[in-house]
């Protein structure tokens, strides 16, 4: 499990998997909302920053983030208000 990525630490439960230079995939197990595959969002670097596409059953909320560690905590906050 990473604990950062480029100097931005990795908000603790999530792991964090680079698919390119520039998307990744957010996974924890232990959220509900991140149903059987253990995603929870995917994010994508682009010129204008982040986009942060959180996984919620069947549909898909986007939000944007100016960086990294934004874009980590909507993903962890988003987690957290699932699981209560």
């Amino acid at each position: 499990m990473l604990l950062s990525y480029e100097g931005t630490p990795i908000p603790d439960g999530l792991d964090f998997v680079a698919l390119s230079d520039r998307t990744w995939r957010v996974c924890a197990d232990r959220f509900p909302s991140a149903g059987s595959s253990g995603t929870l969002a995917y994010i994508e670097r682009d010129p204008a920053g982040f986009e942060v596409m959180l996984l919620r059953g069947r549909r898909v909320e986007t939000r944007r983030a100016d960086c990294l560690a934004a874009a980590l905590a909507i993903v962890a906050d988003d987690a957290r208000d699932a699981a209560h």
